[in-house]
């Protein structure tokens, strides 16, 4: 490595969001795609590799460069334009979904796509193709791209949509970051006539039920989403809470209008107005170490009752999207191990079946995870997609301190992964974290693979950008 590149890199610790996978990174925080242009010559000259980074929010590998270099693009994070009239924005990759709906919605704007946290960077939301609660009609993230401007490990900056270099940009949405940055991006947001969302909680029985409610909603209903209680076992396999929200019709909430506000759409800070709940996650600590999570569980379905009777309510799109906001570094509740997430997308008609086993499996071996999140998908045009007719099942797991936890568990879920892959499902890279090389063709078919190979070579044939996540994939 030259001088001049370790002068411009910090040593740093950098890991997943989930803190269990990551290590030493040599970091820089570039402000301009001239700096990012000027570090791909520099370690490319050195022979080193990069890592491109948004805000850090992918559970595991996706952003980390263990022994390489990591450009974080955090800084690079302008709102260039929003049009007030049509809702589009132009922005740059460190851009938050935070800073995103905070200029839009008093003009009566939200994102057409928000994950469960605002944090995640606009970069990082096109390169990994995140979807939200509402991908069963809207679709993934990178279906509110109208285009982007694609700087090369060579330094070419292209510019990319659905006319120009249409391969690339299928292509790069959905590549986590081995094509190219994307240095300012240009997307649509989406008309809302008011600041609330009427909501219903629907109590779930089981799994099939959950299944169910999901297919008779999914044609009139914005929203679907489902808390899962995975200790559930028996007839009560698969139980949980399904939340429905909608969009208000123009005049159907006048009061709904002063929500418009940023300042009534941001998550509270303090707990009944008193308590900082950044105090909060000790207490989660302790439920995942002290064995009390079932019981946790158990007593969040009964309160569903009480929610199904009193829907349907009313809440502000932030209170309702950015559920992991509401408890600062909630994640630090599975110290010392961390966490991962399993989150496997299974076509519609081997849903039922796959996400049983799946569940069984988790109960066999004696690792059940604290947290299920079940939604309904469809597909999207994008090369490198984890989308499919059918639905995903995120399940987090508490990493074991130990060595050979952490070796039985990562069995667990390549054995998950195996049921899983038999049945024709995807897998979504900012959540996965145990994934191997025999997998890749697997999940996207050797022709996509070719493809997105090709195109690799010809943009980055010095083969700069790397991961640990695209390492261990074989990319």
């Amino acid at each position: 490595m030259t001088t001049s590149v370790t002068a411009d890199f910090r040593d740093e610790d950098v890991r997943g969001f989930g803190m269990c996978i990551g290590g030493t990174a040599r970091v820089l925080r570039p402000t301009s795609a001239e700096q990012i242009a000027d570090a791909f010559a520099k370690v490319r000259a050195a022979g080193g590799s990069i890592a491109l980074r948004g805000t850090g929010n992918s559970y595991g590998d996706a952003a980390t460069n263990v022994n390489g270099h990591v450009l974080d693009c955090s800084r690079m994070n302008r709102l260039l334009d929003f049009d007030p009239h049509t809702g589009v924005a132009v922005v740059e990759p460190g851009v938050t979904i935070r800073d995103l709906w905070r200029r839009a919605i008093g003009h009566g704007f939200w994102p057409r796509v928000v994950p469960g946290t605002m944090a995640v960077s606009m970069g990082g939301a096109a390169a990994l193709n995140i979807h939200g609660k509402n991908n069963f009609a809207l679709g993934t993230f990178g279906e509110c791209i109208r285009s982007f401007e694609l700087l090369t490990p060579r330094g070419e900056l292209l510019q990319c949509s659905r006319e120009q270099e249409s391969d690339l940009f299928h292509a790069a949405i959905g590549g986590f970051g081995m094509l190219g940055c994307m240095t300012k991006l240009v997307l649509e947001t989406k008309r809302v006539h008011s600041g609330r969302l009427r909501v219903w909680g629907i109590v779930a029985r089981d799994l099939e039920h959950n299944l169910q409610i999901l297919e008779d909603l999914r044609g009139t209903a914005d929203y679907l989403v489902s808390w899962l209680d995975l200790h559930g076992k028996g007839v009560a396999l698969g139980r949980g809470l399904m939340h429905r929200a909608d969009q208000m019709k123009p005049g159907e909430d006048p009061g709904g209008l002063c929500h418009l506000d940023p300042l009534r759409q941001d998550v509270p800070a303090k707990l009944f107005g008193l308590v900082p709940k950044g105090w909060l996650w000790p207490g989660m600590w302790g439920a995942v170490h002290m064995g009390q999570v079932p019981l946790v569980n158990w007593l969040k379905f009964k309160a569903g009752f009480k929610e199904e009777r009193q829907s349907p309510y009313l809440q502000s799109h932030g209170a309702f999207h950015f559920l992991l906001d509401y408890v600062p570094r909630w994640h630090w509740m599975t110290r010392p191990g961390g966490l991962i997430q399993f989150q496997p997308f299974v076509p519609q008609k081997e849903g039922a079946r796959v996400l049983r086993t799946l569940i069984e499996k988790c109960h066999q071996v004696g690792f059940v995870p604290y947290l299920g999140v079940l939604k309904r998908h469809r597909p999207d045009p994008f090369l490198m997609t984890h989308a499919v007719d059918g639905y995903s099942l995120a399940m987090d797991f508490a990493v074991p301190s130990g060595k050979s936890g952490r070796d039985k568990l990562w069995r667990h879920c390549r054995d998950m992964a195996e049921v899983v892959l038999t049945a024709g499902g995807r897998f979504y890279y900012a959540k996965d974290a145990v994934l191997e090389a025999s997998s890749f063709a697997r999940v996207h078919g050797d022709t996509a693979v070719a493809k997105f190979r090709e195109l690799k070579q010809r943009v980055d044939p010095d083969r700069l950008l790397q991961t640990d996540l695209a390492r261990r994939l074989g990319v």
